[in-house]
């Protein structure tokens, strides 16, 4: 069930959906998280900051804190979910920039054994080791094992895809995998998981699953693992 309260804003808050922080010391409310942190979160915003604490709409998302010559509410609230084991869903972004698909693979070549494949562009920068690996075309087409080392173009699994790997087969390739590590990126307006970067970089979110589609319609399921109603997750 989801918990949802009200609070006062430090900033004009235009984007819903995005995780929110304890207010800084003498600040005024609660502060928008960044792209590598969400450290002390309260949780995430489900509207924007056009209402105050009692749910009035105020007609402008735009935070003040001087009085208004109509006399109007100064207080610009958002709602927050805060309950520190929801499941947030996050489409993986193949960059910064929220909907940018995923960097698609193609196989030059694989083991005869199913544990590796050489790809066509590099595995190893940014790094992907502990990532995972999603089969897009090919014997193993909607499959997905975790990669768990690299060299170079290399990719290397300790659980084996089935079938053999064949020259021109596809993937998606993501800096996460199921319950392993505590490190998400965001994207630019924080409603994304940025999937473009080095394993274990990032907010911390804890990765819960994967659903995998394609390479603009695939989700990372995580929790908030430093929320300040928890201890944060080791």
């Amino acid at each position: 069930m989801a918990i949802i309260k009200r609070y006062q804003v430090a900033a004009t808050k235009a984007t819903a959906g995005v995780p929110v922080l304890v207010p800084a010391a003498a600040g005024s409310g609660v502060i928008v998280a960044t792209v590598t942190s969400t450290a002390n979160s309260v949780g995430v915003t489900i509207d924007t900051s056009n209402a105050n604490r009692r749910g009035q709409v105020v007609g402008t998302t735009t935070y003040v804190t001087a009085q208004q010559t109509d006399s109007a509410d100064t207080e610009r609230a958002v709602a927050v979910i805060i309950n520190p084991f929801a499941v947030y869903s996050l489409l993986m972004s193949g960059g910064a920039a929220e909907g940018t698909a995923l960097q698609l693979f193609t196989a030059v070549s694989g083991g005869s054994d199913g544990l590796t494949i050489v790809m066509d562009d590099s595995v190893a920068s940014p790094e992907m080791a502990d990532g995972t690996v999603y089969c897009l075309s090919g014997a193993n087409a909607g499959m997905a094992r975790k990669l768990t080392s690299t060299s170079t173009t290399t990719a290397t699994f300790v659980v084996a895809w089935p079938r053999d790997v064949a020259a021109n087969d596809t993937f998606i390739i993501a800096p996460y995998s199921d319950l392993f590590g505590v490190k998400v990126q965001l994207t630019t307006l924080l409603t994304q998981a940025d999937a473009s970067i080095v394993v274990g970089t990032g907010a911390a979110l804890k990765p819960i699953e994967m659903k995998w589609d394609s390479r603009t319609n695939s989700y990372l399921e995580a929790v908030l693992a430093d929320s300040v109603f928890t201890a944060a997750m080791a």
